[in-house]
């Protein structure tokens, strides 16, 4: 099982939560928050789902290649592996959410164990975010919002014989037995160290396109469903 995938700590289900990888999910407001007010909160509704949106009701991955009708939320993530990354398994982390639900509060909550050092770096349309342990709490959350944030992350994992392990999931976006179109976008930089690509799991395909340098790789992929990825880095000689 991927070591980042989070637990839910907030709502009970049934509820959309916005589950990501690299290990957070975005959750709406508690209702048990003294501050919750049903009247005025929607995070039930996280994402803003209108009865038009496009939606599907199985977990199965399927890849679009089209945008659809409306924005959806764009997950961004730009990952630096250092030498001390292959001996420890921390990375330097860069993340960006666009397109976040307009809400009255989020809170996007991370694997504790597995994240350090987490500041809030930039927002847009929010009224205040803060980083506070493993979670950042945003209020006042607007349409056309983001919020960026940087972090150290354990994601490297050892598999011995010059081979490296970072795998991530679920990716997804749900509301009941609903699931809505998410953009990932994933940039993984190794700067000169000896290390290749290996493999992906997603493997490159339409609608899962994966691009490589010597010095990194990236991938970007639209899709509906549940998504969880694994890559594997190899030393080069």
């Amino acid at each position: 099982m991927a070591p980042m995938i989070p637990q839910s700590r907030f709502l009970p289900a049934p509820l959309l939560l916005a589950l990501m990888a690299l290990p957070l999910a975005v959750q709406g407001m508690d209702p048990g928050d003294p501050d919750y007010d049903p009247l005025e909160d929607d995070s039930l509704w996280g994402e803003t789902v209108s009865p038009d949106q496009t939606q599907t009701t199985s977990p199965e991955l399927t890849f679009l290649l089209e945008e659809p009708d409306r924005t959806p939320h764009h997950h961004q993530n730009q990952i630096r592996i250092t030498q001390s990354s292959l001996e420890d398994g921390w990375a330097d982390l860069r993340q960006c959410h666009n397109d976040v639900a307009a809400i009255r509060r989020m809170v996007i909550v991370y694997n504790e164990a597995r994240i350090d050092e987490l500041q809030v770096e930039s927002t847009r349309n929010i009224e205040s975010a803060r980083a506070e342990g493993d979670r950042v709490d945003l209020r006042g959350v607007q349409r056309d919002a983001e919020v960026c944030v940087t972090a150290r992350m354990k994601i490297v994992e050892d598999e011995g014989d010059g081979v490296y392990r970072l795998e991530n999931g679920p990716f997804v976006r749900r509301f009941l037995n609903g699931y809505f179109p998410m953009r990932v976008t994933m940039a993984v930089s190794w700067g000169d160290l000896d290390l290749r690509l290996a493999e992906t799991e997603p493997a490159d395909q339409d609608g899962f396109e994966v691009a490589t340098s010597d010095h990194g790789f990236m991938f970007d992929t639209l899709f509906e469903g549940e998504l969880r990825t694994l890559v594997r880095l190899r030393n080069s000689h």
